[in-house]
């Protein structure tokens, strides 16, 4: 099985931009997952957590077809995301390394490497910019794998050690180079996974990962402070430090690689040399950035590796680039996604494929069938009449309303939002055509029927008008070779995939129309 681990803010929006490719079908069949995190209350971690109940919801209905396909394990059976921390509560640094119960020789180790600052800085928001302290917290590990309190550890070596003996396992660690827990959490993660006690035998087949975050935002403590907002200037993370982090980061994986004490078979260095700027957050919910490119392009390191993990033990880099376009400005096309496992016109395709579905459904069928007209009239959608009016349990029925809402819920508050905050206004990333949504946003309401089509071409470009019709006719085309024996509700979205497959090969050049 694949396994994720995302540690830290950045490490948390990584795993929603992998759930929502999981949910366009780019996923592995199953992926183990969980997050590091000292600050329980991240804004961007409650976001996924919720995202993780949604598509959970929608795993369960659609998941045999060709989206939801990837079933998450959440561990020990568990329905929402685990968050593990090496934090109680609020401890203080010191009661993490229980430093009042050291020995003289060791306090004085501790008081070499440590400020009294930080050994009095409380844990239950991070550690804030302090990689050195996360480091130290998670280098305990080892004690936690027989915790009776918290069996996650030892589950983590149990599975791992079956998956090796059933085949490979591929284990991905997610999270930033330049902050607090991410940048603390790679290293002290990938000793402990390689360490001889964790797996007994088979240790070889284990294949690790990393996505290594660089800056790809940056704010400013000393504007949010004059607005207002609660800064500690002694303790916080300041971006401004962020390159000299990310720097010595990069100089001490190169220094692991280079005297054969690295333990990774591929580390992917991912960033944007044109930082956004986000609103300073000392911790807590207020920290909730807003969905990145950067992320996305992790997301996709993260499934190639799964895919075909690399067995060359080196670097990766991915990024924008310059174009002529757009002078002085990074952009980024489907050119620059980091793929060698997966086909690059794949990961197009796919993603078309559920945009356009979502599109369709959002923006058209999703109000077409509660309509009181549908019901009295059918004959007026022919594949509607064919499939769903004349069997048992319709599309109007109460259990298939029921089963559509996670649907739409997936598509409105989640997806098409995460697109809105990736694609944004600044031009910079051209995948898909902004054309196709209506101005005012990218959820319910705001599908642009009339150039549905759009979506298909990079973003600046002059697409040509197909608008619902022609999605339309492939809707009719396909419905009669839809799964007869699905519920209606998996039925209906079995219709859309393939409707929206043909549409997109058609313009592609992937199949002739039929």
């Amino acid at each position: 099985m694949d396994t994720l681990i995302c540690a830290g803010g950045s490490g948390a929006r990584v795993l929603e931009s992998v759930l929502h490719l999981c949910a366009v079908g780019l996923g592995p069949p199953r992926l183990r997952t969980f997050v590091i995190d000292s600050d329980g209350t991240n804004g961007s971690l409650d976001r996924t957590t919720n995202l993780v109940g949604a598509y959970v919801a929608c795993q369960k209905i659609f998941g045999k077809g060709p989206f939801f396909r990837t079933e998450l394990d959440l561990l020990e059976g568990s329905q929402k995301l685990r968050v593990w921390s090496p934090v109680v509560g609020k401890q203080h640094f010191r009661d993490v390394l229980n430093y009042d119960g050291l020995s003289p020789q060791q306090r004085e180790i501790v008081e070499l490497l440590f400020t009294d600052d930080e050994l009095k800085m409380p844990m239950d928001v991070g550690f804030r910019g302090h990689p050195a302290l996360g480091a130290a917290a998670l280098s305990l590990l080892p004690l936690f794998r027989n915790d009776p309190k918290d069996p996650l550890w030892n589950q983590v070596a149990t599975d791992l050690q079956q998956d090796v003996t059933n085949g490979e396992a591929h284990v991905v660690i997610a999270g930033s180079v330049f902050g607090g827990t991410g940048a603390s959490a790679i290293y002290p993660l990938v000793r402990f996974l390689r360490s001889p006690d964790l797996l007994a035998h088979n240790s070889e087949k284990l294949k690790i990962g990393a996505i290594a975050l660089a800056p790809y935002f940056q704010f400013s403590a000393a504007d949010a402070q004059a607005r207002g907002a609660q800064v500690d200037p002694g303790q916080a993370a300041r971006s401004e430090e962020f390159p000299l982090a990310s720097r010595s980061a990069a100089e001490f994986y190169d220094y692991l690689l280079k005297h054969n004490d690295w333990g990774l078979n591929a580390m992917y260095w991912v960033g944007d040399d044109d930082p956004v700027d986000v609103a300073y957050s000392w911790g807590g919910s207020a920290q909730n950035n807003p969905a990145h490119f950067v992320e996305l392009l992790s997301a996709v390191a993260c499934l190639d590796f799964f895919r075909a993990p690399s067995i060359r033990g080196t670097f990766y880099y991915s990024g924008p680039r310059q174009f002529a376009a757009m002078p002085g400005k990074n952009m980024l096309t489907w050119a620059d996604l980091p793929l060698s496992g997966l086909d690059r016109k794949e990961v197009r395709n796919a993603i078309h494929c559920f945009h356009l579905a979502g599109m369709a459904h959002l923006g058209f069928f999703s109000r077409l069938f509660p309509d009181s007209r549908l019901t009295d009239r059918p004959y007026l959608v022919p594949w509607y009449r064919d499939y769903f009016a004349n069997r048992p349990g319709g599309l109007n029925s109460d259990a298939a309303k029921e089963a559509i809402k996670p649907l739409t819920d997936y598509f409105s508050n989640r997806y098409f939002p995460w697109w809105g905050q990736i694609q944004d206004d600044d031009g910079r990333v051209r995948l898909l055509n902004r054309t196709a949504w209506a101005e005012g946003g990218t959820g319910e309401g705001y599908v642009q029927l009339s150039q549905i089509g759009a979506v298909l071409f990079e973003d600046g470009t002059s697409p040509p008008k197909q608008d619902m019709d022609s999605f339309f006719d492939w809707t009719v085309k396909v419905a009669k070779n839809s799964p007869a024996n699905a519920e209606p509700a998996s039925r209906y979205v079995s219709i859309l995939a393939s409707a929206a497959a043909r549409f997109v090969g058609a313009r592609h050049g992937d199949r002739a129309e039929e």
